[in-house]
């Protein structure tokens, strides 16, 4: 998830003290010049495709997260396995399925960033109706953000309103009434035990595909040639990372296409944080800033720990970021400005591990479908466009399309009907259009 900065009065007051930066300081703001840089190459650069459409609606308000659920027994397994990737520890079949599908939640193994095996939760959803010769073709979903810690696994409460797995539905049924079975990954530490792993890119991108290998290894109705990824958000950082480590990671899979939507990038997040820093006000944005502080801090302690960037009063509340979900965490640090929680200046560190987690840095082996919502708050739009530019320049086959009106919630929407052809094609076949040709 990325933050979109705001202007804010006392500037001067911050350039006078620039030279009382450390010496770290000056390495981070060049990889802020490499970011800004990357964002006015994509506005002077010919225009991708344009979607002229109207906005559609906004999400409904059942999806917003706005509750905690509490943790199933079935999700308290031991959070460490010698198990390889992609074997299955358990399942269960969830009620209240709607009509025409049927549930499942699962725990599976993954890897975590040391390679060392781990378990994950995660959620699977197939059309009841029978399925094709050789099976249903397969996405594997990667889900926005809910939160980092187990309460916000969007396989604890698929069909209860206003929780990250109601959330997390309203994206998924669609594509399961298209005739797909559908795998979602809960990412790591979020319903099965585990450490946080929020926008930890190399970790959602193994999550998301062994979920892939788990459904291979566990269910007999899918095709296990005809696979394809899907993510929104958080959910589409993660699948510009699987897509891009599939061929090292998980060379037996046989991927068609990844659909990335919205994706939360990082590049500008340190310099929009410093921007953020500057205002008096209580920011929306704190909450993301603490999620991840809390995942980065867990996964690489021997780089950052939470005092490096958080004040007192942020290490203070730091816990409740391992409690609760969505807006009900978002809100508890809206009560003041960014700088009680975020320590100013923000630390060289930041930028490093920004740049780690940002997809893009090798080519992927399968063609990208990618959009963006114009009117986004949430995402900043310029930042996908620079992505897109930097796909195109390092050889990817890019299908981008841009939605002037569109939101971040409104653009799943209005993409539907291009993103879901656009699968079917590859599924066919079909040579996947590349906008970067003309780019």
């Amino acid at each position: 998830m990325d933050i979109v900065p705001k202007n804010s009065d006392g500037d001067q007051t911050r350039v006078a003290r620039s030279s009382e930066r450390p010496r770290g300081f000056w390495a981070a703001i060049s990889v802020a010049v490499v970011a800004v840089g990357a964002i006015l190459l994509a506005v002077l650069a010919p225009p991708s495709q344009v979607v002229d459409v109207a906005a559609a609606p906004a999400a409904p308000e059942s999806t917003d997260v706005t509750k905690s659920p509490q943790i199933p027994q079935f999700y308290d397994v031991p959070d460490a396995s010698t198990q390889p990737p992609g074997t299955m520890v358990k399942s269960e079949e969830i009620p209240g399925s709607p009509d025409g599908t049927k549930s499942y939640r699962f725990i599976y193994n993954s890897t975590d960033l040391n390679d060392a095996s781990t378990v994950v939760s995660g959620i699977f959803v197939t059309p009841t109706t029978p399925a094709p010769a050789g099976g249903f073709p397969l996405i594997t979903y990667a889900h926005g953000t809910t939160g980092a810690n187990r309460h916000c696994g969007i396989s604890l409460t698929p069909f209860e309103p206003n929780t990250p797995g109601y959330q997390g539905m309203s994206q998924i049924l669609p594509l399961v009434q298209e005739g797909y079975a559908v795998v979602g990954t809960d990412y790591q530490g979020m319903g099965a035990p585990g450490d946080p792993s929020y926008l930890v890119g190399q970790i959602e991108g193994q999550n998301t595909l062994d979920a892939v290998r788990a459904v291979h290894n566990w269910q007999t109705n899918v095709n296990k040639d005809q696979t394809l990824i899907w993510g929104h958000s958080q959910g589409g950082h993660s699948a510009a990372f699987a897509a891009q480590m599939a061929p090292t990671y998980a060379p037996e899979l046989k991927i068609q296409g990844a659909a990335v939507l919205a994706p939360g990038l990082l590049p500008s997040l340190p310099l929009a944080v410093e921007g953020l820093l500057a205002s008096t006000k209580p920011s929306g944005q704190t909450g993301f800033v603490m999620l991840i502080a809390a995942s980065w801090s867990a996964t690489y302690p021997d780089q950052m720990s939470p005092d490096d960037i958080l004040t007192p009063a942020g290490v203070a509340k730091l816990p409740i970021v391992n409690t609760l979900c969505g807006s009900q965490q978002s809100d508890a640090f809206k009560d003041g400005p960014m700088s009680e929680y975020i320590k100013d200046p923000v630390p060289a560190v930041f930028y490093d591990l920004a740049t780690k987690n940002t997809p893009g840095a090798t080519p992927t082996d399968m063609p990208i479908v990618m959009v963006q919502g114009m009117k986004d708050t949430t995402i900043i739009p310029q930042l996908t466009l620079a992505f897109n530019k930097q796909y195109c320049q390092i050889g990817n086959t890019v299908d981008f399309h841009i939605y002037p009106d569109d939101v971040h919630s409104s653009v799943v929407t209005n993409s539907r009907s291009l993103i879901q052809q656009w699968m079917k094609d590859r599924l066919e076949g079909l040579a996947a259009p590349n906008g970067c040709a003309n780019q």
